[in-house]
């Protein structure tokens, strides 16, 4: 079983938390799963500090996001921006000074059932 976390970004900016929305899947969503709840038809990758939603010890998750999402008027997804620059402080990975996601970006989780 999976948990597909969609992480959405708050229409009021009043703050870095964000609408979380968790969808459960009996299978791993795949990217055409994907292109309905980001609403997208080209999906990036990249990753996130996110240890909530993490099965590792590092905390670190693949996130997913529309690859194209500066042409489009999208909201920036503040909460997610900030997991995503976490690991990039944690790793010494870098992007362009001021990027900043915008959109709805997804997290899969895979859920373990304890009693199989």
């Amino acid at each position: 079983m999976y948990k597909l976390h969609v992480i959405k970004p708050k229409p009021d900016y009043s703050n870095a938390e964000s609408i979380v929305e968790m969808q459960d899947w009996k299978t791993k969503p795949t990217f055409q799963d994907m292109y309905k709840v980001i609403r997208c038809d080209m999906i990036e990758m990249s990753k996130a500090y996110y240890p909530e939603y993490s099965n590792r010890k590092d905390g670190y998750v693949d996130i997913y996001f529309d690859e194209e999402f500066l042409m489009k008027e999208t909201k920036p997804n503040i909460a997610a921006t900030v997991a995503w620059k976490a690991w990039q402080d944690k790793t010494g990975h870098m992007a362009l000074p001021g990027s900043i996601l915008h959109g709805t970006v997804c997290v899969i989780q895979e859920v373990k059932d304890d009693a199989a």
